[in-house]
């Protein structure tokens, strides 16, 4: 229960200057709860604190191991400061040259009620204090500009409920301008500040007097359940009826009152008419997601007008003559869907290049790099070559450049984004005769729409993927749907070029990918097992699996657990501490950083969450903890972390550590780009929301040497057998030359239908399946796992032919 507690600030204990944490001793006056005492402990986040002010504090009453009670503090508000404490304030550390004489003749010159908005004010009479000289007083009135702003505004957001925590990230983005954005308009806070949804900036707007049937609200409903769809969901529009019934849930639940929804139509038909949303018919559309994929179809189509130009280039039997050139020089043969393959793609303005797992993509790529530099005179090994190699993430750049021989980076870093920025920051289109990008089917609408955009219309380029595997993390599916261009050239490897005794992963994935399990799915194999078990003992399982991988010689770094979901005795979150206690336990002595739900230790493996192009580190970027730096020993105050992401070192004070996780366990989504020699796969009924086909083929195909599969086959059936959802775009109509010119038709059909059948939202809820409890571990010896890991040796090159 929260309770105020007023005083005055006797004693700053400890200040962190980097976050604004502190501890205070506080002499109390008055309290409405049980405490008795006649001083207290309070922590928390402030702004500037003056000794001797009297202050009221909101929080909770909790009980300290060490310490003792003290107030843990939510929110607090000055109250009027005294003489004494305005001397104490003036004659601090803060100001430099100035004393308790100084400080008693400013406030003999300022004698209002509040001396510091007098100073502020009027900064001019300063001058006439003898002894206090110009760069002093500049430095004063700068100082008081920043802290008392700043505590003008932490002293608002807390008038408007929002707690320190958040009311300080919130400044950070604003600075001087808080108050005037979140006065104009509270609902930005849901777009600009994470951790802030609609429920939130609804509250505010509430106690900033924005009413309940306010047209101001119910478009910032829509526009929020619009986003946050697209973005859940993966598509890139909503039907208006579903829209409507989002936006009226959202909006009632909020504030617990009944909506017109006839209004809320009125406000998306304005949105429309105020190009603040697209429609396509009755498909709404972010402006966003709307003009990127717009963006995507102009500049390809721009891209394939090149196509007579580029087919003169080279004639057909000239590249065949250069193929047979590379197959003398690198000593393999192409079958005649690999040498076409080569062929159109460097004929083509535009090609697609699409195969699932030991279908020889990266043996075509190699001989498509290799023809296309001969019928150029390029020296691959040349510093500056005209081809540039690109993927959505790091690691998927480092293993292209390990395939390839050549050098390759993110599509981030080549269009010079930086941080988590999704624009591009070049001025002139990217300086290349030929760019390939791999693991395209990871590259979301937007990103898709910068890349294109930046393209010269004398350049080629190469999209290499697989479609089958799961989507982009955000909206879109922007290889699926260029697949289904007639007018984009493309090809598909189907045939398998790794033997069935060399990797029965590849021939597994491939089922899986035709939506079979195959009869001997339960079968050991040279390169995979399968055990039955429960979720609840797979922690178990994992650790005696682990343990065996390390006896037989494999290296702690190559054992990657995969899982759906993070929550749960099998999810992520509980496998990571786990997997961190069994290849990283701590020692006694050694350091370690609590962070809010796990420990960070010297040596622990993490990933990177976000996209930093200046770090040269990206969201799925795998690294080590190489430092664990105390904050007493830090250039921020705060306790660093630093890391190794494959050579880019970056150092993260505790405020950024929300960039990065433990990463001995991850998600299947995050783990697209990535190859490892040994992947362990839980999947149970439990995760039954997230299991389908492209999820579980994915998570498959992440293996190089060794898969171990364990949970319930009914649960590896049921997702074989789930092809999920379609994503819905709109990217490929776009291409047609029946794409209607006027897009904007009317959406009233979808408007009547909800105002008639009112909001009918679809209800999931999960229920876990009964079954006996059957040790898993049964007829699992150590033999067993000594005898498969006892196989392990390197795959053959993943996608080398035969």
């Amino acid at each position: 229960m929260e309770h105020y507690f007023s005083g005055r600030v006797d004693r700053l204990i400890f200040e962190n200057q980097s976050n604004f944490y502190k501890i205070l001793l506080v002499e109390l006056e008055d309290t409405d709860s049980d405490y008795a005492g006649f001083e207290i402990i309070v922590t928390g986040t402030f702004a500037t604190i003056v000794e001797g002010s009297s202050y009221r504090f909101y929080g909770q009453l909790v009980q300290h191991p060490r310490y003792g009670e003290q107030v843990v503090t939510s929110r607090y508000e000055r109250e009027k400061p005294s003489p004494q404490g305005l001397i104490k304030f003036f004659s601090g550390s803060q100001f430099k040259g100035i004393g308790k004489q100084t400080a008693k003749r400013i406030l003999d010159i300022y004698s209002s009620d509040n001396p510091i908005d007098e100073i502020l004010n009027q900064p001019q009479k300063l001058e006439e204090i003898k002894g206090l000289s110009k760069a002093n007083r500049l430095a004063l009135v700068q100082t008081l500009k920043i802290n008392y702003g700043l505590e003008q505004a932490l002293a608002r957001l807390a008038d408007l409920g929002i707690p320190n925590r958040l009311a300080l990230e919130i400044y950070d983005t604003y600075q001087e301008e808080t108050l005037m954005v979140i006065q104009e308009n509270p609902y930005q806070l849901v777009e600009d500040i994470r951790g802030v949804g609609f429920v939130i900036a609804d509250q505010v707007a509430e106690r900033l007097g924005i009413e309940t049937n306010s047209p101001q609200r119910f478009r910032a409903g829509i526009i929020h359940s619009l986003f946050q769809y697209c973005l859940e969901s993966g598509n890139t529009y909503i039907e208006a009826t579903l829209l409507l019934e989002n936006a009226l849930v959202l909006l009632e639940e909020a504030r617990q009152e009944p909506i017109d929804p006839q209004i809320i139509a009125r406000e998306l038909t304005s949105l429309l008419e105020e190009d603040k949303i697209q429609n396509i018919g009755t498909k709404i559309f972010t402006n966003s997601l709307f003009f990127a994929e717009e963006g995507i179809a102009n500049h390809l189509l721009r891209l394939l007008e090149a196509r007579d130009q580029a087919e003169s280039e080279a004639d057909t039997d000239h590249l065949a003559e250069l193929i047979t050139e590379v197959e003398e020089e690198l000593g393999i043969h192409y079958d005649k869907v690999q040498k076409n393959s080569i062929i159109q793609a460097i004929q083509e303005p535009i090609f697609i290049l699409s195969g699932g797992p030991g279908t020889g993509k990266t043996t075509v790529l190699n001989g498509i790099i290799s023809v296309y530099a001969k019928l150029h005179k390029i020296n691959l090994d040349a510093k500056d070559i005209p081809i540039l190699l690109a993927a959505p993430t790091g690691r998927a750049a480092r293993r292209m450049n390990e395939l390839t021989g050549l050098p390759a980076a993110t599509i981030h870093r080549h269009l010079g984004m930086v941080a988590d920025d999704e624009v591009s920051h070049l001025e002139e289109a990217l300086d290349t005769d030929f760019i390939i990008v791999d693991e395209f089917s990871m590259v979301d609408t937007w990103l898709a729409n910068q890349l294109f955009q930046n393209l010269a219309s004398h350049t080629k380029i190469l999209l290499v993927g697989d479609a089958d595997q799961l989507p982009s993390v955000s909206p879109g599916q922007v290889l699926a749907d260029l697949q289904e261009v007639e007018s984009i050239p493309k090809i598909h490897l189907e045939k398998i070029y790794r033997q069935s005794e060399d990797s029965t992963i590849v021939h597994l994935a491939n089922d899986i990918k035709n939506g079979r399990l195959p009869a001997d799915f339960p079968q050991k194999k040279a390169d995979r097992s399968y055990f039955e078990t429960s979720a609840e003992h797979i922690p178990e399982m994992i650790e005696k699996i682990v343990g065996a991988a390390l006896r037989s010689g494999i290296a702690a770094p190559d054992i990657q657990v995969l899982a759906p979901m993070y929550r749960g005795v099998a999810g992520i979150d509980a496998i990571n501490q786990l997997m961190q206690n069994l290849l990283n336990p701590a020692k006694k002595g050694q350091q370690s950083f609590e962070a809010t739900d796990q420990h960070y230790r010297l040596g622990d493996k993490v990933i990177h969450l976000v996209n930093d192009a200046q770090a040269n580190v990206f969201n799925g970027d795998i690294g080590t903890i190489t430092e664990l730096i105390p904050a007493r020993y830090s250039d921020s105050d705060q306790d660093e972390i630093r890391m190794d992401f494959d050579g880019s070192e970056v150092n993260y004070p505790r405020k950024e550590w929300y960039k990065i996780r433990l990463a001995y366990a991850m998600s299947i989504h995050k783990s697209q780009g990535s190859e490892f020699p040994v992947v362990i796969l839980p999947l149970t009924q439990a995760n039954h929301r997230m299991l389908q086909r492209n999820l579980l083929y994915t998570a498959i195909t992440r293996a190089k040497s060794k898969l171990i599969l364990l949970g319930q086959a009914t649960a590896y059936t049921y997702a074989v057998e789930n092809e999920g959802t379609q994503r819905q775009t709109y990217l490929s109509p776009r291409f047609s030359t029946a794409y209607p010119q006027d897009i904007h038709k009317s959406v009233d059909k979808s408007v009547e239908t909800v105002e008639e059948e009112g909001p009918n939202l679809l209800q999931y809820q999960l229920t876990a399946e009964n079954w006996d409890q059957i040790d898993p571990l049964i007829g699992l010896t150590e033999a067993d796992l000594t005898e498969f890991f006892g196989n392990h040796k390197t795959a053959p090159d993943s996608d080398s032919p035969s």
